[in-house]
Protein backbone atom coordinates (compact mmCIF):
# COMPACT_ATOMS: atom_id res chain seq x y z
CA UNK A 1 0.00 0.00 0.00
CA UNK A 2 2.75 2.59 0.88
CA UNK A 3 3.99 2.18 -3.21
CA UNK A 4 0.80 2.58 -4.08
CA UNK A 5 0.11 5.94 -2.37
CA UNK A 6 3.44 7.00 -3.47
CA UNK A 7 2.17 6.64 -6.96
CA UNK A 8 -1.58 7.96 -6.17
CA UNK A 9 0.16 11.31 -4.90
CA UNK A 10 2.74 11.37 -7.93
CA UNK A 11 -0.40 11.20 -9.93
CA UNK A 12 -2.14 13.60 -8.32
CA UNK A 13 0.96 16.35 -9.00
CA UNK A 14 0.89 15.39 -12.50
CA UNK A 15 -2.77 15.41 -13.18
CA UNK A 16 -3.03 19.18 -11.09
CA UNK A 17 -0.42 20.82 -12.89
CA UNK A 18 -1.17 19.63 -16.41
CA UNK A 19 -4.79 19.61 -16.22
CA UNK A 20 -5.32 21.82 -13.45
CA UNK A 21 -9.32 22.02 -12.94
CA UNK A 22 -9.86 19.58 -15.36
CA UNK A 23 -8.20 16.86 -13.50
CA UNK A 24 -9.38 17.90 -9.92
CA UNK A 25 -13.30 17.27 -10.94
CA UNK A 26 -12.30 13.66 -11.45
CA UNK A 27 -14.84 11.57 -9.13
CA UNK A 28 -18.46 12.15 -7.86
CA UNK A 29 -19.32 15.01 -5.10
CA UNK A 30 -18.22 15.51 -2.70
CA UNK A 31 -15.18 12.91 -3.22
CA UNK A 32 -12.68 13.95 -5.77
CA UNK A 33 -8.89 12.38 -6.56
CA UNK A 34 -7.77 14.16 -4.30
CA UNK A 35 -10.19 13.24 -1.20
CA UNK A 36 -9.48 9.82 -2.68
CA UNK A 37 -5.92 10.12 -2.42
CA UNK A 38 -5.95 11.53 0.99
CA UNK A 39 -8.78 8.89 1.89
CA UNK A 40 -5.53 6.01 0.81
CA UNK A 41 -2.94 8.01 2.49
CA UNK A 42 -4.86 7.78 5.97
CA UNK A 43 -5.99 4.10 6.01
CA UNK A 44 -2.38 3.36 5.27
CA UNK A 45 -1.60 5.53 8.20
CA UNK A 46 -3.94 3.61 10.17
CA UNK A 47 -2.50 0.42 9.45
CA UNK A 48 0.36 1.69 10.25
CA UNK A 49 0.03 4.06 13.17
CA UNK A 50 4.16 4.60 13.40
CA UNK A 51 3.70 6.80 10.83
CA UNK A 52 1.54 9.45 12.68
CA UNK A 53 3.56 9.12 15.22
CA UNK A 54 6.88 9.84 13.56
CA UNK A 55 5.13 12.77 11.63
CA UNK A 56 4.11 14.12 14.96
CA UNK A 57 7.62 15.57 15.93
CA UNK A 58 10.20 18.45 14.96
CA UNK A 59 9.42 20.27 12.95
CA UNK A 60 6.53 19.42 11.43
CA UNK A 61 4.70 20.05 14.59
CA UNK A 62 4.62 23.65 13.07
CA UNK A 63 1.69 22.95 11.06
CA UNK A 64 -0.38 21.81 14.02
CA UNK A 65 -0.67 24.68 15.77
CA UNK A 66 -2.57 26.01 12.33
CA UNK A 67 -4.54 23.16 11.51
CA UNK A 68 -5.98 23.21 14.73
CA UNK A 69 -6.69 27.28 15.07
CA UNK A 70 -8.29 26.74 11.56
CA UNK A 71 -10.15 24.41 12.75
CA UNK A 72 -11.38 25.90 15.27
CA UNK A 73 -12.68 28.39 12.92
CA UNK A 74 -14.60 25.90 10.66
CA UNK A 75 -16.50 23.90 12.95
CA UNK A 76 -19.07 26.42 14.06
CA UNK A 77 -20.20 26.93 10.12
CA UNK A 78 -20.66 23.35 9.37
CA UNK A 79 -24.38 23.42 10.39
CA UNK A 80 -25.05 26.50 7.92
CA UNK A 81 -22.76 26.32 5.41
CA UNK A 82 -22.03 22.37 4.61
CA UNK A 83 -20.07 21.67 1.57
CA UNK A 84 -19.34 25.28 0.96
CA UNK A 85 -17.65 25.67 4.88
CA UNK A 86 -15.18 22.43 3.97
CA UNK A 87 -14.62 23.47 0.50
CA UNK A 88 -13.35 26.89 2.04
CA UNK A 89 -11.22 25.06 4.42
CA UNK A 90 -9.18 23.25 1.65
CA UNK A 91 -6.45 25.97 2.19
CA UNK A 92 -5.40 24.45 5.20
CA UNK A 93 -6.95 21.11 5.36
CA UNK A 94 -4.86 19.39 2.65
CA UNK A 95 -2.00 20.10 5.09
CA UNK A 96 -2.93 16.55 5.97
CA UNK A 97 -1.09 15.44 3.10
CA UNK A 98 2.27 17.51 4.20
CA UNK A 99 1.56 15.43 7.47
CA UNK A 100 1.18 12.06 5.95
CA UNK A 101 3.88 12.53 3.12
CA UNK A 102 6.45 13.47 6.08
CA UNK A 103 5.48 10.18 8.23
CA UNK A 104 5.39 8.08 5.32
CA UNK A 105 8.81 9.49 4.00
CA UNK A 106 9.83 9.34 7.91
CA UNK A 107 8.60 5.56 8.08
CA UNK A 108 10.80 4.69 4.89
CA UNK A 109 13.27 6.69 3.67
CA UNK A 110 13.44 5.16 0.46
CA UNK A 111 10.17 6.82 -0.23
CA UNK A 112 11.95 10.39 -0.42
CA UNK A 113 14.45 8.95 -3.15
CA UNK A 114 11.49 7.60 -5.20
CA UNK A 115 9.27 10.62 -5.55
CA UNK A 116 12.97 13.11 -6.37
CA UNK A 117 13.40 10.70 -8.79
CA UNK A 118 9.34 10.65 -10.36
CA UNK A 119 10.00 14.50 -10.29
CA UNK A 120 13.66 14.48 -11.92
CA UNK A 121 11.69 13.54 -15.00
CA UNK A 122 8.86 15.61 -14.48
CA UNK A 123 11.63 18.66 -14.45
CA UNK A 124 13.25 17.63 -17.93
CA UNK A 125 9.52 17.43 -19.67
CA UNK A 126 7.16 19.70 -18.17
CA UNK A 127 7.63 22.87 -21.08
CA UNK A 128 7.27 20.24 -23.39
CA UNK A 129 4.49 18.60 -22.11
CA UNK A 130 2.74 21.76 -20.92
CA UNK A 131 2.95 23.83 -24.15
CA UNK A 132 0.51 22.02 -25.80
CA UNK A 133 -2.12 21.89 -23.54
CA UNK A 134 -1.41 26.05 -22.92
CA UNK A 135 -1.81 27.00 -26.18
CA UNK A 136 -5.35 25.12 -27.07
CA UNK A 137 -6.37 28.56 -25.12
CA UNK A 138 -5.30 31.38 -27.01
CA UNK A 139 -5.34 29.33 -30.38
CA UNK A 140 -9.18 29.14 -29.28
CA UNK A 141 -9.00 25.39 -29.82
CA UNK A 142 -12.15 23.68 -27.73
CA UNK A 143 -11.00 20.68 -25.81
CA UNK A 144 -13.79 18.05 -24.73
CA UNK A 145 -15.24 18.10 -21.18
CA UNK A 146 -15.16 15.69 -18.30
CA UNK A 147 -18.32 13.08 -18.55
CA UNK A 148 -21.61 14.68 -16.99
CA UNK A 149 -19.66 18.11 -16.91
CA UNK A 150 -18.66 21.24 -18.48
CA UNK A 151 -15.78 21.27 -17.25
CA UNK A 152 -13.19 21.09 -20.59
CA UNK A 153 -10.06 17.93 -19.66
CA UNK A 154 -7.37 21.10 -19.66
CA UNK A 155 -8.14 24.25 -17.25
CA UNK A 156 -4.64 25.42 -15.88
CA UNK A 157 -4.55 28.83 -14.98
CA UNK A 158 -1.50 30.58 -16.62
CA UNK A 159 -0.09 31.85 -12.63
CA UNK A 160 -0.33 27.90 -11.60
CA UNK A 161 1.75 27.04 -14.92
CA UNK A 162 4.86 30.53 -13.66
CA UNK A 163 5.11 28.27 -10.69
CA UNK A 164 5.47 25.14 -11.41
CA UNK A 165 7.75 26.31 -14.90
CA UNK A 166 9.86 27.59 -11.89
CA UNK A 167 10.74 24.65 -10.10
CA UNK A 168 11.42 22.84 -13.12
CA UNK A 169 13.87 25.26 -14.56
CA UNK A 170 15.49 25.54 -11.40
CA UNK A 171 15.91 21.68 -10.97
CA UNK A 172 17.62 22.21 -14.48
CA UNK A 173 19.64 25.16 -13.54
CA UNK A 174 21.30 23.61 -10.09
CA UNK A 175 22.52 20.31 -12.16
CA UNK A 176 20.00 18.25 -10.69
CA UNK A 177 18.51 16.82 -13.73
CA UNK A 178 21.71 14.45 -14.28
CA UNK A 179 23.19 13.57 -18.16
CA UNK A 180 20.56 11.49 -19.76
CA UNK A 181 21.72 11.92 -23.49
CA UNK A 182 18.38 10.54 -24.43
CA UNK A 183 16.92 13.65 -22.93
CA UNK A 184 16.13 17.47 -23.70
CA UNK A 185 17.70 18.57 -21.48
CA UNK A 186 20.79 19.48 -23.22
CA UNK A 187 19.28 20.61 -26.61
CA UNK A 188 17.65 24.10 -27.44
CA UNK A 189 14.17 22.46 -27.39
CA UNK A 190 13.68 22.44 -23.90
CA UNK A 191 15.03 26.32 -23.56
CA UNK A 192 13.45 27.27 -26.61
CA UNK A 193 9.80 25.49 -25.04
CA UNK A 194 10.75 26.69 -21.36
CA UNK A 195 10.55 30.54 -23.35
CA UNK A 196 7.51 30.07 -24.86
CA UNK A 197 5.86 28.69 -22.10
CA UNK A 198 7.36 31.67 -19.48
CA UNK A 199 6.39 34.69 -22.51
CA UNK A 200 2.79 33.46 -22.65
CA UNK A 201 2.57 33.24 -18.97
CA UNK A 202 3.89 37.03 -18.51
CA UNK A 203 1.52 38.27 -20.98
CA UNK A 204 -1.18 36.63 -19.44
CA UNK A 205 -0.62 35.90 -15.59
CA UNK A 206 1.27 39.14 -13.28
CA UNK A 207 1.62 36.54 -9.97
CA UNK A 208 2.94 33.72 -12.16
CA UNK A 209 5.66 35.83 -13.48
CA UNK A 210 6.34 37.63 -11.02
CA UNK A 211 6.70 33.87 -9.05
CA UNK A 212 8.71 32.80 -11.57
CA UNK A 213 11.27 35.65 -11.69
CA UNK A 214 11.11 35.83 -7.75
CA UNK A 215 11.71 31.72 -7.32
CA UNK A 216 14.66 31.80 -10.42
CA UNK A 217 16.20 34.90 -8.86
CA UNK A 218 17.88 33.22 -5.68
CA UNK A 219 18.62 30.29 -7.19
CA UNK A 220 20.58 32.02 -10.51
CA UNK A 221 22.74 33.82 -7.87
CA UNK A 222 23.95 31.15 -5.95
CA UNK A 223 25.36 29.70 -8.99
CA UNK A 224 27.53 33.49 -9.86
CA UNK A 225 30.38 32.26 -8.43
CA UNK A 226 30.19 28.15 -10.43
CA UNK A 227 29.21 30.04 -13.61
CA UNK A 228 30.06 27.41 -16.39
CA UNK A 229 29.84 26.18 -20.35
CA UNK A 230 26.56 24.91 -19.51
CA UNK A 231 24.77 27.67 -17.33
CA UNK A 232 26.45 30.32 -20.29
CA UNK A 233 24.90 27.70 -22.92
CA UNK A 234 21.15 28.16 -20.91
CA UNK A 235 21.89 31.86 -20.50
CA UNK A 236 22.06 32.28 -24.60
CA UNK A 237 19.39 30.01 -25.36
CA UNK A 238 17.30 31.71 -23.26
CA UNK A 239 17.61 35.28 -24.87
CA UNK A 240 18.02 33.81 -28.27
CA UNK A 241 14.68 32.12 -27.80
CA UNK A 242 13.00 35.42 -26.62
CA UNK A 243 14.40 37.03 -28.95
CA UNK A 244 12.46 34.87 -31.47
CA UNK A 245 9.37 34.94 -29.23
CA UNK A 246 9.09 38.48 -29.42
CA UNK A 247 9.44 38.51 -33.09
CA UNK A 248 7.16 35.67 -33.32
CA UNK A 249 4.30 37.70 -31.30
CA UNK A 250 5.17 40.81 -33.62
CA UNK A 251 4.60 38.99 -37.02
CA UNK A 252 1.76 35.82 -35.83
CA UNK A 253 0.54 36.35 -32.13
CA UNK A 254 -0.45 39.90 -32.48
CA UNK A 255 -3.99 39.58 -32.61
CA UNK A 256 -3.78 36.58 -29.88
CA UNK A 257 -5.12 37.24 -26.36
CA UNK A 258 -4.38 34.89 -23.71
CA UNK A 259 -6.77 36.28 -21.06
CA UNK A 260 -9.76 38.84 -21.81
CA UNK A 261 -8.50 41.36 -23.44
CA UNK A 262 -4.72 40.51 -23.19
CA UNK A 263 -2.42 39.85 -26.02
CA UNK A 264 0.85 38.00 -26.52
CA UNK A 265 3.47 40.41 -26.96
CA UNK A 266 6.20 41.82 -25.29
CA UNK A 267 4.43 44.95 -25.08
CA UNK A 268 1.82 43.28 -22.65
CA UNK A 269 4.47 41.63 -20.91
CA UNK A 270 6.40 44.66 -20.06
CA UNK A 271 2.73 46.55 -19.12
CA UNK A 272 2.53 43.38 -16.48
CA UNK A 273 5.73 44.01 -14.78
CA UNK A 274 5.59 47.98 -14.83
CA UNK A 275 1.99 48.03 -13.70
CA UNK A 276 3.61 46.23 -10.37
CA UNK A 277 5.75 48.93 -9.49
CA UNK A 278 4.57 51.96 -11.23
CA UNK A 279 0.82 51.53 -11.18
CA UNK A 280 -1.24 53.49 -13.31
CA UNK A 281 1.18 53.64 -16.09
CA UNK A 282 -1.09 51.73 -18.60
CA UNK A 283 -4.04 49.92 -18.54
CA UNK A 284 -3.76 47.21 -21.20
CA UNK A 285 -5.19 43.93 -20.47
CA UNK A 286 -7.52 46.05 -17.66
CA UNK A 287 -3.96 45.51 -15.65
CA UNK A 288 -4.87 48.87 -13.57
CA UNK A 289 -8.68 47.99 -12.92
CA UNK A 290 -7.53 44.44 -11.21
CA UNK A 291 -5.21 45.98 -9.12
CA UNK A 292 -7.21 48.80 -7.63
CA UNK A 293 -9.83 46.22 -6.88
CA UNK A 294 -7.86 44.08 -4.70
CA UNK A 295 -6.28 46.69 -2.97
CA UNK A 296 -9.55 48.27 -1.97
CA UNK A 297 -10.55 44.49 -1.33
CA UNK A 298 -7.64 43.63 0.87
CA UNK A 299 -7.88 47.12 3.25
CA UNK A 300 -10.95 46.52 3.65
CA UNK A 301 -10.13 43.10 5.29
CA UNK A 302 -7.31 44.27 7.22
CA UNK A 303 -9.62 46.85 8.47
CA UNK A 304 -12.04 44.72 10.18
CA UNK A 305 -9.54 42.21 11.24
CA UNK A 306 -6.89 43.91 12.57
CA UNK A 307 -8.42 47.53 13.65
CA UNK A 308 -11.99 46.17 13.56
CA UNK A 309 -14.90 43.26 15.72
CA UNK A 310 -13.30 39.88 13.80
CA UNK A 311 -9.65 40.43 14.95
CA UNK A 312 -10.16 36.78 16.83
CA UNK A 313 -11.78 34.81 14.66
CA UNK A 314 -12.36 36.29 11.52
CA UNK A 315 -14.92 35.20 9.64
CA UNK A 316 -14.81 31.90 9.63
CA UNK A 317 -14.89 29.19 6.68
CA UNK A 318 -17.91 28.86 5.25
CA UNK A 319 -19.38 32.62 4.43
CA UNK A 320 -18.68 33.61 0.83
CA UNK A 321 -15.91 36.47 1.45
CA UNK A 322 -17.03 38.30 -2.09
CA UNK A 323 -20.07 38.44 -1.30
CA UNK A 324 -19.83 39.35 2.09
CA UNK A 325 -17.48 42.36 1.91
CA UNK A 326 -18.72 43.77 -0.98
CA UNK A 327 -16.50 42.80 -3.68
CA UNK A 328 -18.68 40.14 -5.94
CA UNK A 329 -18.20 40.11 -9.65
CA UNK A 330 -19.94 37.35 -10.33
CA UNK A 331 -24.46 36.97 -10.37
CA UNK A 332 -24.06 33.31 -9.45
CA UNK A 333 -21.20 34.19 -6.89
CA UNK A 334 -18.83 32.00 -7.82
CA UNK A 335 -16.05 34.07 -6.36
CA UNK A 336 -15.85 33.23 -2.72
CA UNK A 337 -12.15 34.84 -1.53
CA UNK A 338 -10.27 37.23 -2.31
CA UNK A 339 -7.01 36.52 -4.61
CA UNK A 340 -4.47 36.40 -1.68
CA UNK A 341 -4.03 33.31 -0.13
CA UNK A 342 -2.66 34.97 3.39
CA UNK A 343 -5.39 37.81 3.31
CA UNK A 344 -7.81 34.75 2.83
CA UNK A 345 -6.25 33.43 5.90
CA UNK A 346 -6.27 36.89 7.90
CA UNK A 347 -10.04 37.18 6.41
CA UNK A 348 -11.34 33.67 7.84
CA UNK A 349 -8.94 32.92 10.74
CA UNK A 350 -8.47 36.37 11.96
CA UNK A 351 -5.20 37.82 13.26
CA UNK A 352 -4.18 34.67 15.39
CA UNK A 353 -4.74 32.77 12.54
CA UNK A 354 -2.52 34.48 10.38
CA UNK A 355 0.04 34.53 12.88
CA UNK A 356 0.27 31.15 13.22
CA UNK A 357 0.50 30.60 9.31
CA UNK A 358 3.38 33.46 9.11
CA UNK A 359 5.30 31.14 11.80
CA UNK A 360 4.47 28.27 9.77
CA UNK A 361 5.75 29.49 6.59
CA UNK A 362 8.95 31.37 8.54
CA UNK A 363 9.75 28.06 10.64
CA UNK A 364 9.68 25.71 7.02
CA UNK A 365 12.14 28.29 5.30
CA UNK A 366 14.52 28.87 8.41
CA UNK A 367 14.91 24.58 8.59
CA UNK A 368 15.39 23.84 5.15
CA UNK A 369 17.72 26.83 5.00
CA UNK A 370 19.74 26.00 7.56
CA UNK A 371 20.19 22.21 6.27
CA UNK A 372 21.00 23.93 2.78
CA UNK A 373 23.90 25.71 4.63
CA UNK A 374 24.98 22.63 6.57
CA UNK A 375 25.25 20.82 3.67
CA UNK A 376 27.00 23.17 1.73
CA UNK A 377 29.47 23.47 5.22
CA UNK A 378 30.24 19.75 5.13
CA UNK A 379 30.52 19.99 1.04
CA UNK A 380 27.24 18.10 -0.31
CA UNK A 381 26.91 20.33 -2.64
CA UNK A 382 24.25 18.63 -4.17
CA UNK A 383 22.18 18.01 -1.33
CA UNK A 384 22.53 21.79 -0.67
CA UNK A 385 21.46 22.13 -4.29
CA UNK A 386 18.22 20.07 -3.52
CA UNK A 387 17.48 22.18 -0.72
CA UNK A 388 17.88 25.74 -2.53
CA UNK A 389 14.85 24.16 -4.95
CA UNK A 390 12.94 22.91 -2.42
CA UNK A 391 13.12 26.64 -0.96
CA UNK A 392 13.12 28.89 -4.25
CA UNK A 393 9.63 26.27 -5.52
CA UNK A 394 8.12 26.69 -2.49
CA UNK A 395 8.49 30.03 -2.71
CA UNK A 396 6.93 30.52 -6.09
CA UNK A 397 4.04 28.98 -4.18
CA UNK A 398 3.76 31.55 -1.63
CA UNK A 399 4.20 34.65 -3.58
CA UNK A 400 1.72 33.12 -6.36
CA UNK A 401 -0.48 33.21 -3.42
CA UNK A 402 -0.08 36.72 -2.99
CA UNK A 403 -1.68 37.51 -6.41
CA UNK A 404 -4.55 34.91 -6.65
CA UNK A 405 -6.76 32.21 -5.54
CA UNK A 406 -3.82 29.88 -5.73
CA UNK A 407 -4.00 27.56 -2.58
CA UNK A 408 -7.74 27.61 -1.96
CA UNK A 409 -8.31 24.88 -3.99
CA UNK A 410 -6.69 21.25 -5.34
CA UNK A 411 -5.15 22.99 -8.33
CA UNK A 412 -2.38 24.61 -6.00
CA UNK A 413 -3.52 23.33 -2.14
CA UNK A 414 -1.92 20.13 -2.88
CA UNK A 415 1.11 20.44 -4.24
CA UNK A 416 1.91 22.93 -1.98
CA UNK A 417 1.31 20.87 0.94
CA UNK A 418 3.25 17.81 -0.56
CA UNK A 419 6.38 20.23 -1.16
CA UNK A 420 6.08 21.49 2.60
CA UNK A 421 5.80 17.68 3.60
CA UNK A 422 8.86 17.03 1.61
CA UNK A 423 10.97 20.03 2.66
CA UNK A 424 10.71 18.87 5.82
CA UNK A 425 11.67 15.38 5.35
CA UNK A 426 14.71 16.52 3.35
CA UNK A 427 15.87 17.78 6.38
CA UNK A 428 14.94 14.42 8.75
CA UNK A 429 16.97 11.98 5.92
CA UNK A 430 19.72 14.37 5.33
CA UNK A 431 20.48 14.27 9.38
CA UNK A 432 20.86 10.63 8.34
CA UNK A 433 24.57 9.78 7.36
CA UNK A 434 23.60 6.53 5.39
CA UNK A 435 21.03 8.90 3.05
CA UNK A 436 23.21 11.29 1.60
CA UNK A 437 25.12 9.19 -1.04
CA UNK A 438 21.83 7.82 -2.46
CA UNK A 439 20.67 10.99 -3.76
CA UNK A 440 23.05 10.82 -6.28
CA UNK A 441 22.17 7.88 -7.61
CA UNK A 442 18.54 8.40 -7.17
CA UNK A 443 19.44 11.13 -9.79
CA UNK A 444 21.34 9.60 -12.21
CA UNK A 445 24.19 11.42 -11.26
CA UNK A 446 27.98 9.26 -10.82
CA UNK A 447 29.36 11.99 -8.61
CA UNK A 448 28.07 15.65 -6.97
CA UNK A 449 27.45 18.36 -8.74
CA UNK A 450 30.35 21.05 -8.58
Amino acid sequence: MLKLFLLAISALFLGYTLMGKGFAYIGVSPLYVAEGALLLGLILATLNPSILQRALTWPMVLIVPFFTWSLLQTLPYLSNYGLNALRDAAIWGYALFAILIYGVILKNHSSFFILIRYYRYYALFFPLMILPLIATDPLNITLPSLPGTQIPLVVVKFGDIGVHLAGAAIFVLLGLGGNLRWSLLHTPIWVLGATVVFGLTAAANRGGAVSFVMAVLPALASLFPRINARLVGYAVGFLLSFALFGLASMVFLSSVQVVGSRSVSIEQITTNFISIVLPGVSDAGNVEANRRWRLKWWEKIVGYTFFGSYFWTGKGYGINLATSDGFQVDKQESLRSPHNGHLNILARSGVPGLALWLTLLIGWAWAVLRARRLAARNGDHLWAGLFLWLFCYWLAFVVNASFDVFLEGPMGGVPFWLLTGLGFAATVVYANPASRPRLGQALGLESRVA
